[in-house]
């Protein structure tokens, strides 16, 4: 595999939406921090986790699994996106268009992490509002639509990328 070792440099757009990430993450653990001592010792957890008792619930220290997993994996993709030519394209790369190929991949995993930090606050939210008996009208609607958006960002950037070939 010789691809084309090249830097892809970072627009407005690209620097925004990394912040932008962090900062929902870190405002998800900011949450867990200001509630923390509101929030009963067992808590309904909505997920499959070791603490999870038969009946549903586990201890509150398992709220800060959401922004952990979700911190390592917005630095995995930040780190990721530093070598695109590792990456896996439906296209043969080229010098001629590599540039473009591993820009739309980088968009697209950063659309990704971006996606997932905003999963991050959504779960810690509607997670902390169930524990202190509170219930959110949105979140009937996050159990499918963050798997739709998770899917359709790179099916997106994959028809863009052949497209693009195919011109």
């Amino acid at each position: 595999m010789n691809r084309p070792k090249i830097k892809i440099e970072k627009n407005v757009l690209d620097r925004s939406i990394e912040v932008f990430t962090c900062i929902l993450i870190l405002i998800s653990a900011s949450l867990i921090l200001i509630y923390y001592n509101q929030i009963p010792e067992k808590i309904q957890i909505n997920f499959n986790w070791p603490s999870k008792d038969e009946n549903g619930f586990g201890t509150k220290n398992t709220l800060w699994a959401s922004p952990i997993i979700c911190g390592i994996i917005a630095i995995s993709i930040y780190k990721l996106n530093q070598y695109p030519w590792i990456f896996n394209y439906p296209v043969t790369i080229t010098t001629t268009n590599a540039k473009y190929n591993y820009k739309m991949a980088t968009q697209m995993l950063r659309l990704i992490g971006l996606t997932i930090g905003v999963m991050c606050l959504t779960i810690t939210v509607i997670s902390i509002f169930n524990s202190l008996g509170k219930t959110i009208a949105f979140q009937k609607y996050t159990d499918s639509l963050f798997p739709i958006i998770l899917v359709g960002i790179p099916v997106y950037f994959i028809i863009k990328i052949i497209k693009n070939t195919n011109n």
